[in-house]
């Protein structure tokens, strides 16, 4: 994958960001970021991080 492709954007501002060979990148709306292996480890690292933001 050469280029980021957003994979979705959240009402609360999260996002998630495809980089490439299998790996995710999961931002919340501060701009605070992680990466992770595999689509579903990035869905539950949103989810944690919109649990925390209530």
């Amino acid at each position: 994958m050469d280029s980021i492709s957003r994979i979705c954007a959240t009402s609360k501002g999260s996002t998630i960001d495809a980089i490439g060979h299998g790996r995710y990148r999961v931002c919340n709306r501060n701009a605070i970021c992680s990466e992770v292996e595999g689509l579903w480890q990035a869905y539950e690292a949103l989810r944690l991080q919109e649990q925390q933001l209530t």
